[in-house]
């Protein structure tokens, strides 16, 4: 689930390219008269199997993802077994998977029902989507069953209407080896200050670096913890102007935070040059006391098939540090489901959009640990983060997710965001290597004021 700097830039300029000459797809009109009405049954789904039959595609990718495993087992298990439905699951590479969004919403290929999409491209496969409030409301269904960053994904930018349900997301967190805490007699950080101070502590510790950072070019990765940042200081990516707005003594500061981490040697070198991928190995090889990643990868760090066993039973989590005297500000990532407007099986795809993001499908595969292959932490319902036997079995991971989300945030709802997303990774990029930051942010900030004006 990761994309390059150049396939970025290159998506960026064809969704640009492709959505400014198109006009609206078939109305929502479309959607209303192709669903079927009738009794339901426990999860929503109708009775009587009326769509009995139809085969339906999803455009998604990374088919091996835990999560997504899970979903395609049960779906041929219990789906199709109660509604006669067939769906098939498409794994496009992710390196051309956007470049497919862009063909089948943009362009309106008709090949596929329903897409998957990650939060920062909703702006632009918008387009060609079908608005979901009025079946939602039929169906007794409601994004506010998710949290603020889930929701505001959900809308693409436009206040008023849903375009896609939530189905995977985290928030973005430390994780630490909870030895090193404890003999040190510390608990996580609440500021930055602070968690300056504990690296110091931790630095050599045991043989490992205090933290792996991610600093590389590789899809916007090392904009993850410079953005929670850059929010919980009250600085912005774009103010509501669409202006550049990181160039504030407040975004200078927290920039300036960021890249003490590494200038001050708390992260080895070669982080300049790491992706989320590196940071991640880093710590799972026994390499790194700390790291700063999403909630999914408890399900990683906690399998002694996939780490150092001795890493595995010494992980500790805990939210991002925040600013003093200011609320904290994290990431909430956020992958949504929804269908094209230009599918013939419209009905068919939202009765699996209804049972595929339903709360109970995602609990029971959340409580589901039977096979390794297919056991996933990822619960996006606000309801399932906080159910108790929910955390139980993940490490009681899903209620501080729920908690971080609760002031999170996503990226900017923007059709241009791909393009500014590489400006900004390569600024941080090269302020890594040395370059002046308030040069740096300076100059990307010109860039992006150019690029949106165009």
């Amino acid at each position: 689930m990761r994309r390059t700097p150049r396939a970025v830039a290159a998506l960026g300029a064809a969704l640009a390219l492709l959505v400014s000459g198109c006009a609206a797809g078939p109305s929502e009109q479309d959607l209303l008269d192709a669903v079927a009405t009738g009794p339901t049954d426990e999860l929503g789904l109708l009775t009587g199997k009326p769509y009995d039959g139809t085969h339906i595609r999803l455009l998604s990718c990374c088919k091996t993802t835990a999560q997504f495993a899970a979903l395609q087992e049960k779906t041929e298990r219990e789906f199709t077994a109660k509604t006669g439905i067939t769906v098939e699951w498409a794994n496009i590479p992710y390196e051309s998977y956007l470049q497919k969004i862009v063909a089948e919403t943009a362009v309106g290929g008709g090949t596929y029902d329903l897409v998957v999409w990650p939060d920062a491209y909703g702006a632009s496969a918008k387009i060609g989507l079908q608005p979901l409030d009025e079946v939602m409301r039929r169906a007794d269904r409601s994004i506010d069953e998710f949290s603020p960053p889930f929701r505001q994904a959900a809308r693409a930018g436009d206040p008023d209407t849903v375009y896609g349900i939530p189905f995977r997301g985290f928030s973005y967190n430390l994780f630490y080896r909870k030895s090193e805490y404890e003999r040190l007699g510390m608990t996580p950080a609440a500021t930055w200050d602070e968690f300056t101070a504990q690296l110091r502590r931790l630095d050599g510790a045991d043989g490992r670096a205090a933290f792996a950072g991610q600093y590389g070019r590789g899809g916007g990765q090392n904009l993850f913890t410079w953005m929670s940042m850059l929010w919980s200081n009250g600085a912005d990516v774009l103010g509501p102007d669409g202006e550049p707005a990181f160039t504030t003594p407040e975004g200078i500061a927290a920039t300036e935070q960021y890249l003490a981490l590494l200038r001050d040697g708390y992260s080895p070198q070669a982080s300049t040059n790491w992706t989320e991928t590196d940071s991640t190995q880093s710590f799972e090889q026994n390499r790194t006391n700390s790291v700063f990643t999403w909630a999914w990868q408890m399900d990683d760090f906690s399998d002694p098939a996939k780490v150092q066993p001795e890493v595995a039973d010494d992980i500790g989590v805990a939210p991002l540090p925040g600013w003093e005297g200011k609320p904290t500000v994290t990431y909430g990532y956020t992958w949504l489901m929804g269908i094209l407007n230009t599918s013939e099986h419209q009905g068919a795809a939202w009765e699996y959009l209804k049972w595929v993001t339903n709360a109970d499908t995602e609990r029971d595969i959340a409580l589901d640990k039977s096979d390794p292959e297919t056991a996933t932490s990822v619960v996006v319902h606000t309801a399932n983060m906080l159910d108790a036997e929910v955390n139980a079995a993940n490490h009681e991971l899903p209620k501080l997710q729920e908690s971080a989300l609760r002031t999170a945030r996503t990226v900017p709802m923007t059709i241009d965001w791909p393009q500014i997303q590489d400006v900004l990774e390569v600024a941080i990029n090269e302020m890594a290597h040395g370059a002046g930051i308030r040069t740096e942010l300076t100059e990307a900030a010109d860039q992006i004021r150019t690029l949106t004006r165009r």
